[in-house]
């Protein structure tokens, strides 16, 4: 198994902090109420739409879905799901202190969740994607409406020119589950945000891990190799740390870098790397729930 991460000397961009810690981000959100509570919500869900689309892009590979035709609505479950965690961290603490990894925890979440979806026995998370979808649909209807009469239409107005075109295109819409009712507009502002992928920043497909993750990923690498020999750990911290750096354009250290730095030969700094990736894997499987299927 291969983790791209660690494979190429340059990483895509990612509209989040990097040094923003989510259990952090999750503690401020409890500490508010009312509205700035909900604008902190949409702002945290917002932030990681790359994330769950990276997410959802390697659900697709695990289970053999072609992403042209199902990551959006993969995306929505991985969105659906990590909302429903964030609500439930809310209202426990506890919770939120027991996971050490929140984005490792979503990915077993939305595996599962997705599974679910694929196999049809969660009907509620495939109903409630059939939902995003009409509300997406529904707001491209409204576009079109408001570009054609020159003012916003009414909710009733943009379901019935819905429907309309459903009964002319389906040969049963209701069966399908494309007619829409005006409560497919009325969700809630996360909820919302759940369906808006086109938001997020850009993603590269060819990279498990969102950079989002990048950070806890190397600190753990750097920890567990530390653990086993000082010095490997030394290696791991010099090969990985610049992939984040402030300073300069993401980059890992090369061989004789790492040799110079540490008085080795190349032949042991390769070594040191070698291993290095055996922990990476580790990690990758411990604390991201990633395996080979997700490569």
């Amino acid at each position: 198994m291969s983790v791209s991460v660690l494979e190429s000397p340059t990483l895509p961009q990612t509209g989040v902090a990097m040094s923003e810690n989510t259990h952090d981000a999750i503690r401020s959100i409890a500490g508010a109420t009312g509205r700035v509570r909900d604008n902190l919500v949409h702002d945290f869900m917002r932030a990681r739409m790359g994330l769950f689309k990276q997410i959802a892009w390697g659900l697709c590979r695990r289970f053999g879905h072609a992403p042209d035709q199902h990551v959006e609505d993969f995306a929505s479950i991985v969105s659906m799901t990590a909302l429903k965690m964030l609500t439930e961290e809310l209202e426990n603490d506890e919770l939120l202190e027991r996971i050490e990894n929140w984005e490792g925890m979503l990915r077993v979440q939305a595996r599962a969740a997705v599974r679910d979806y694929i196999d049809k026995e969660g009907a509620p998370m495939a109903e409630m994607t059939s939902a995003l979808r009409r509300k997406r649909v529904l707001d491209a209807t409204r576009d079109e409406i408001r570009k054609e009469m020159g003012r916003e239409p009414s909710d009733q107005e943009i379901v019935d020119t819905h429907n309309a075109k459903m009964w002319e295109k389906r040969s049963n819409p209701v069966k399908q589950g494309v007619i829409a009712s005006v409560e497919d507009l009325r969700v809630s502002r996360a909820q919302d945000d759940i369906a808006d992928h086109d938001y997020s920043e850009p993603i590269d497909t060819d990279f498990v891990l969102h950079p989002v993750e990048g950070p806890r990923f190397i600190q753990l690498i750097v920890e567990r190799t530390s653990a086993y020999n000082e010095r490997l750990g030394k290696a791991a911290e010099l090969w990985l740390s610049g992939l984040y750096s402030e300073d300069h354009e993401p980059r890992i250290a090369t061989v004789d870098e790492i040799a110079e730095a540490l008085d080795v030969s190349r032949s042991t700094a390769r070594a040191y790397v070698r291993k290095i990736k055996e922990y990476a894997v580790l990690v990758a499987q411990d604390e991201f729930a990633i395996t080979e299927d997700d490569v």
